[in-house]
């Protein structure tokens, strides 16, 4: 009766290993996704900085 207690423990915590490590790896590729949105917002607060500038230039 031990020994299954003992399985059924283990048998449980490598099922939270597994979650674990399914919740890093999607958490590491939403973090690697937002990076390249910020890089996209940071490129295109640079070009409206350049057409603000342009604007400016021609009035």
């Amino acid at each position: 009766m031990a020994d299954e207690t003992t399985n059924l423990v283990l048998e449980h915590l490598r099922a939270i290993r597994a979650d674990v490590h399914e919740i890093k790896t999607v958490q590491k590729d939403h973090g690697h996704r937002l990076t390249r949105l910020e890089l996209g917002v940071a490129a295109l607060r640079r070009d409206q900085a350049g057409d603000a500038e342009n604007v400016a230039h021609l009035e």
